[in-house]
């Protein structure tokens, strides 16, 4: 098993109260940290899958909190896998700012992403957040 400090990221071979490398007192960060925090951080994991199932938490959670580390996570990521759950967490969530930032991607460079994005700007809640934004722009 690995272990991994949430502050460089660097990895070690056993569970260690402080980083090695940076000086982190782990155990003490852990404990200053709510669980949407500690999943907001595992966006940045260096293994793919911790942040494809962080951001699936984060969307079940719906917790709006995550809506920015979730963009700048689509926006900073090279695996379209991750980009992709960054979306689907993204749509889960459903807040107007995570709505607007979809309708951004429908001219991502990665299809999965475009696609991904479009299937949620199609169903009723973006969809409906969008065309609200629209109409109330052309208010002004």
């Amino acid at each position: 098993m690995r272990f991994y400090c949430p502050r460089c990221w660097r990895d070690f071979a056993k569970d260690l109260p402080r980083c090695p490398y940076c000086g982190l007192d782990i155990q003490e960060f852990w404990k200053s940290q709510d669980y949407v925090e500690k999943l907001i951080l595992a966006l940045q994991h260096p293994e793919p899958e911790t942040p494809i199932r962080a951001a699936w938490l984060l969307g079940q959670l719906k917790d709006t909190r995550a809506v920015q580390p979730l963009i700048d996570l689509v926006n900073e990521t090279k695996d379209v896998y991750i980009a992709r759950a960054a979306v689907r967490a993204l749509g889960e969530i459903d807040s107007p700012e995570a709505c607007q930032f979809l309708g951004t991607l429908t001219q991502h460079h990665a299809k999965m992403v475009r696609d991904e994005a479009q299937r949620i700007l199609s169903g009723q809640n973006c969809a409906r957040r969008s065309s609200e934004k629209e109409r109330s722009s052309h208010e002004c």
